[in-house]
């Protein structure tokens, strides 16, 4: 597949279009190959990360965007939201790297536009697929949840520490010159999922941040990575803090309604560096749902497994050491705090941990 550009930028409906800066050729055996010839079809693309994108998502979504522009130009394609952008970080990405996203509810599925879901997968509770669309391509570096017939396109690869990986190995394939905003939300994409390439990291993610470092935009990645916070995000980590508990090995902490469902994620990161924990849960209550993080040192664990175990199989997913979920929720005040207990005592079960050995983080 062949494509030559002039090198120049165009709005298209309202969204930027990448033009093609130079000759593009992919090996005809190449998944990014068969991406492309899927692509081909004059229906708008839409590109759907799961609801909350996290860095990888977003990079994911955004280098899925470039590539397929860079082989068709006047392709309309869309990078819709199902959520909120709520972290700190994530927000100055879409800032400082120009990254635009349109809400799910402004696309009509109706028109039947090609759907490819990154960072996700059909059926998840993650993403805000409609149930009767099936996507034209799924791209996830998760274990496979099910089985995907209808789907043209399918690169799963769970044995991947990120999704921003795979896409970084489709741009390796072009010999393109790499745009430095597309190299700063892959490169921070992959070492936000990997803690800096610390955990859950392979070999593949290493060198896939090898090839993109010199490719970034320094001064971006460093706002990104320092983004400035408000007053009230040191009151969540307060009270998370003071709400903690400690099981044995298990450190727990119930932070009750969250002003964005990142910040559950946060939190469960953050506790994980107590000393004496192995297992850290962090659960919070946003909107209608209740959001669950599961972190763990232990790398013979897996904790989207067990969080599975505890959520039901589809409402969290994860890998061996990092897990995420959501359940609804219909109850406000005291029917939320219990929905929270019950999923606190459901993980101990899991893990073989009586709330006997319960200890306050802070006596």
């Amino acid at each position: 597949m062949c494509a030559r550009g002039q090198g120049d930028r165009q709005a298209k409906n309202g969204f930027p279009i990448i033009r093609r800066t130079n000759f593009m050729v992919v090996p005809s055996k190449s998944p990014l190959h068969h991406l492309l010839r899927v692509t081909e079809s004059p229906v708008p693309l839409v590109i759907l990360p799961h609801d909350n994108p996290d860095p990888d998502a977003l990079a994911s979504a955004v280098a899925l965007r470039f590539l397929v522009n860079q082989a068709q130009e006047q392709k309309e394609i869309i990078i819709a939201l199902g959520g909120i952008v709520g972290r700190a970080e994530n927000r100055a990405m879409l800032r400082y790297l120009n990254i635009d996203l349109v809400p799910v509810g402004e696309i009509d599925f109706a028109r039947q536009p090609q759907v490819a879901l990154v960072d996700t997968q059909p059926g998840r509770r993650n993403n805000s697929l409609p149930a009767s669309c099936t996507p034209t391509i799924v791209i996830d570096h998760h274990p496979a949840y099910g089985d995907y017939p209808g789907v043209q396109f399918l690169d799963l690869r769970d044995e991947y520490g990120a999704t921003s990986t795979i896409l970084t190995e489709y741009l390796e394939e072009t010999h393109i010159d790499v745009e430095s905003k597309i190299a700063t939300a892959l490169f921070y994409g992959i070492n936000a999922e990997t803690q800096d390439l610390g955990r859950e990291a392979t070999p593949k993610d290493v060198a896939a941040c090898q090839f993109l470092y010199p490719y970034t935009n320094k001064r971006r990645l460093a706002k990104i990575e320092n983004a400035r916070v408000p007053r009230e995000y040191f009151k969540v980590f307060r009270d998370a803090i003071e709400g903690a508990v400690l099981y044995d090995s298990v450190v727990i902490s119930v932070l009750h309604e969250v002003q964005y469902p990142d910040m559950v994620a946060e939190v469960a990161d953050f506790l994980l560096r107590l000393e004496e924990s192995e297992w850290a849960m962090a659960i919070g209550h946003y909107q209608q749902s209740l959001y669950v993080s599961l972190r763990t040192t232990s790398r013979e664990a897996n904790a989207g497994e067990i969080l599975q175990k505890v959520l039901g199989s589809s409402s969290a997913g994860g890998h061996d050491m990092i897990a995420g979920g959501r359940i609804a929720v219909t109850a406000k005040g005291v029917g939320v705090e219990k929905a929270a207990v019950r999923i606190k005592d459901r993980l101990l079960k899991a893990l073989g941990i009586t709330t006997a050995s319960a200890i306050d983080l802070i006596r």
